[in-house]
């Protein structure tokens, strides 16, 4: 792992970000913040999928109403998400709001000195969110966007404001990575990573792995959102992959199972499918599993090295199968008993 970037600690809630926190999974809701019941089915599904900060977009003096029913019945903390109008970030510090999302791009320095004079009396973080769509464009997007972005941060430091996480978020990889990286080099606040308006479907996924992911294998980033037009929860779940694949964070087993190809004498592709869902619920039960490299491979020529590099794994040729331990043959079974035996000794894993 790389050396994580030195930033101050924030804390949101019951949850700190930044310095040695661990980097954390944001989302936003995407039903009316008034619609209380349609609001806090969503917000359970959110916890639930894995999200440990949930923003949710303030319009009006109705959805203010919401954060106090919010707050009383999870523990996550919220975050309000404020454009144009800088009374409803006041109003939500009120309601006992969190955290306070500002888009200076949008909000009067008047204003934003308002903001901060409350959020600083009140000790309520805000972020500053930096969005390509908001700030002053000249000519040069990456520019322009550091230049506005430096000189926000110094007006809350002339403030005696500190309290803050940012964000630098446009709808291209190269430009946010590149912003990101300029403010990493004048200060030490927390960063809040995404790419805004990413889309749908396999691009939309693809501008987010590269660009979180290239930020945070360089240290830079402490918590995350994956920006989607599809179900938070698609968010979140993108999230928990993001931290996984770069073993920043572990939310489930590691499974190795190589791609299949002309080789592969078994029906790989089935048993891998069928394997992970059960793996994936057994962890549930024994939360220990999660700890665990799981190898499940389909020919001699990968599968066997590979497999003994696993804590436990599987090697399939004809319609025999080999178990291996740590790089030990235990044994080798027929196709039909190999699922058996598998779960069998994974779940006395699990139970260690």
């Amino acid at each position: 792992m790389p050396k994580r970037r030195k930033t101050r600690k924030i804390k949101v809630g019951n949850v700190y970000i930044g310095a040695d926190a661990p980097v954390s999974i944001q989302t936003m809701t995407k039903v009316p913040t008034s619609s209380h019941q349609e609001l806090i089915t969503q917000v359970s599904s959110l916890i639930k999928t894995g999200a440990e900060i949930v923003r949710i977009a303030i319009l009006n003096k109705d959805d203010i109403e919401t954060i106090p029913i919010l707050k009383k019945k999870f523990s996550v903390p919220f975050v309000s998400d404020i454009h144009f109008d800088y009374r409803l970030a006041l109003y939500s510090m009120d309601a006992g709001i969190d955290k306070v999302r500002v888009n200076p791009g949008n909000i009067k320095r008047s204003h934003l000195k308002e903001i901060l004079n409350v959020a600083k009396e009140r000790k309520i973080p805000l972020r500053l969110g930096f969005n390509s769509g908001s700030i002053p464009f000249k000519e040069n997007l990456l520019r322009d966007l550091v230049i506005f972005a430096r000189d926000i941060i110094h007006f809350c430091e002339d403030n005696d404001f500190f309290d803050f996480v940012i964000s630098l978020k446009t709808p291209f990889v190269y430009t946010t990575v590149e912003a990101y990286r300029n403010i990493a080099g004048i200060c030490d606040y927390p960063f809040h990573l995404g790419i805004t308006e990413a889309g749908s479907g396999h691009i939309a996924v693809s501008k987010s792995v590269i660009g979180i992911g290239l930020l945070l294998n360089e240290g830079i980033g402490d918590t995350i959102r994956v920006s989607l037009t599809e179900s938070p929860e698609e968010e979140v779940e993108w999230s928990k992959a993001i931290l996984q694949s770069l073993e920043i964070r572990k939310f489930e087993p590691e499974i190795i199972s190589c791609p299949t190809c002309g080789r592969c004498e078994g029906p790989l592709y089935k048993i891998s499918k069928d394997f992970r869902q059960k793996i994936l619920s057994l962890s549930k039960r024994h939360p220990q599993i999660n700890n665990l490299k799981i190898a499940l491979m389909g020919c001699s020529v990968n599968g066997p090295g590979e497999a003994k590099q696993a804590d436990i794994g599987i090697a399939g040729g004809g319609k025999k199968f080999i178990l291996f331990e740590k790089g030990v043959i235990i044994g080798t079974y027929p196709q039909e008993s190999i699922e058996n035996v598998f779960f069998k000794r994974l779940e006395e894993y699990g139970k260690h």
